[in-house]
């Protein structure tokens, strides 16, 4: 005769090896999905142009639209109409000018007896300009 005994089903032990393997996937799986999203984002998120100050083509571009538009007046960061009215650092922060968005403004539309240029420097051009001025007045007008 057969005796009732409980069926008693093995009791499965997780293999510590496989279950440390499956938790240090997940964490690479994490880790890589994390720095996916991190180069999304950095590829996704471009700065305005005049926020793009260490952009060498920006720079680039205003040296050059400068050199050809405005160097005659504002050679080396100076004026040679107004002599206080320079684009050195303490003469533009003394005028209220603090950073390469307001230059960027008065290259375009012009400031007392200074003309716009936004047509002649086209699209974009005033702010490339606006960088590359600014710049040059943090670092003193060092380009000769």
């Amino acid at each position: 005769m057969a005796t009732s005994e409980p069926l008693q089903t093995p009791t499965h032990q997780p293999d510590s090896a496989a279950e440390e393997r499956r938790v240090s996937g997940w964490r690479r799986l994490g880790v890589l999905l994390m720095l996916l999203a991190i180069a999304m984002a950095a590829l996704l998120w471009s700065p305005p142009a005049w926020g793009a100050g260490s952009d060498p083509v920006v720079l680039q571009r205003g040296a050059r639209l400068f050199d050809n538009h405005c160097a005659g007046c504002h050679l080396n960061g100076g004026n040679v109409i107004r002599r206080n009215k320079t684009l050195r650092r303490q003469d533009l922060l003394r005028e209220g000018i603090s950073g390469a968005a307001d230059v960027a403004r008065i290259a375009a539309a012009g400031k007392g007896q200074m003309s716009g240029y936004g047509s002649v420097l086209g699209e974009g051009g005033p702010e490339a300009v606006g960088a590359w001025v600014w710049k040059q007045a943090e670092q003193g007008w060092p380009r000769l």
